[in-house]
């Protein structure tokens, strides 16, 4: 009687493939966030506000972000996504996480572009895109080691030590706080000169 070998099954997801699905997840979230604005009433009372913060930022009396707000906001989702991958639950978790990540970010660059059109796409751009260009790829780079190790836990792999994962992610906090200065210094700056010339006209 011939016994057959049999080794472990090949993993049907690789890491690109990983990678691929969560930007899918995210695309949908972003998707979904500009389609969702464009169902959405106009609120006179938010056009109001949001003319008079932007004359306001314009004169240079705009309301800052603190430090601690700012790294809060940008520190919480790779946090989560960290978070989610020490557990199974990271597998259906964190592409719901980037898909909500994307959902907010797109329905308040596309809200402020319908109420205000290209000022306040010119706004948008100045207020996400400065750190969002630090911060998104930053989430995806947590994500996908997240969700590799959530999907190992799933599989009955054992995940490897936390001090491992913070050293891999090491580079990702200083990326963060380089977003975090970004939006301390530069992203007002910006805010204030598109506002004076956009709405103190």
């Amino acid at each position: 009687m011939t016994v057959r070998r049999v080794g472990k099954p090949a993993k049907t997801w690789d890491g690109l493939t990983q990678l691929a699905f969560l930007a899918v997840c995210f695309a949908a979230g972003v998707l979904g966030g500009f389609f969702f604005s464009g169902w959405s009433g106009d609120n006179p009372d938010l056009l109001d506000y949001l003319r008079r913060y932007f004359q306001m930022a314009g004169q240079g009396h705009g309301a800052e972000p603190s430090l601690w707000s700012s790294v809060w906001e940008l520190a919480r989702w790779p946090l989560a996504a960290f978070l989610l991958g020490s557990t199974a639950l990271g597998a259906a978790g964190l592409p719901l996480l980037l898909g909500a990540r994307g959902f907010l970010l797109s329905y308040a660059a596309a809200t402020l572009s319908r109420l205000f059109g290209l000022p306040g796409a010119a706004v948008s751009l100045t207020a996400f895109g400065v750190t969002a260009l630090v911060a998104v790829p930053v989430l995806f780079v947590v994500s996908a080691d997240a969700f590799r190790q959530s999907l190992s836990l799933l599989a009955g792999e054992r995940s490897p030590a936390w001090s491992q994962r913070v050293q891999t992610l090491t580079p990702c906090a200083g990326l963060l706080v380089l977003a975090a200065a970004l939006q301390q210094t530069l992203m007002p700056a910006l805010l204030t000169a598109v506002c004076a010339r956009l709405f103190c006209v």
